[in-house]
């Protein structure tokens, strides 16, 4: 069975803070992944008020330079 998400984001497009990736919901809250499902694979984030999900979408490389940069906050350019 397929999953239905409201929407599908391009990780570029979320923010980091306090190891919680977050975009915003149409509820008026924020979706959210924590960072460390991310690293172990996960790809869903969730609003914590409504039930809408997004699915987030990155290459293999984009996810590297992601995490990379949110540990060293040194700018990383994934190469298309």
């Amino acid at each position: 069975m397929e999953e239905f998400h409201y929407e599908e984001v391009q990780l570029s497009e979320m923010t980091l803070e306090d190891g919680v990736l977050r975009f915003p919901c149409p509820c008026g809250d924020l979706f959210e992944l924590l960072l460390e499902d991310f690293i172990a694979g996960k790809d869903v984030a969730q609003c914590p008020t409504c039930s809408l999900t997004i699915k987030v979408l990155f290459s293999a490389e984009e996810k590297h330079c992601f995490l990379a940069s949110s540990r060293t906050g040194a700018t990383c350019v994934a190469v298309a």
